[in-house]
């Protein structure tokens, strides 16, 4: 009994460890071809736009998240993720395909003027 729960148990944590690189080993790679495909800049043109000078020099990562629940159509979404050296928190600024700025907040202990926080 014990070897049949500790095989299903195993099999149940590789299809989940497999299900996980599958989702997230691919975000990296359409990060960057999304990026690549004219998002550069933009977010780096949005911290212009701000008043960021306090926080310190800022970390631009751009990431791929899913948009799936059952009101959505699972379409993926570009993310500027933006750290910052003086704040334990984040800058986001959310994309659409066209690289539009759609929304813009920050996280943590990250404040900037004007930009809403959650």
């Amino acid at each position: 009994m014990l070897d049949g729960t500790l095989r299903l148990l195993c099999t149940y944590i590789l299809t989940s460890v497999l299900a996980i690189a599958a989702v997230f080993l691919p975000l990296s790679a359409s990060a960057e071809s999304w990026r690549e495909s004219g998002c550069a800049g933009v977010v780096e043109a949005e911290l212009e736009k701000l008043d960021i000078s306090k926080l310190g020099k800022p970390d631009v990562n751009y990431i791929v998240s899913s948009r799936s629940s059952a009101a959505s159509d699972g379409s993926e979404e570009l993310n500027g993720w933006v750290g910052f050296e003086n704040c334990k928190g984040n800058l986001i600024v959310q994309l659409s395909r066209n690289c539009h700025v759609t929304a813009i907040y920050t996280s943590g202990a990250c404040r900037i003027p004007g930009v809403p926080h959650f």
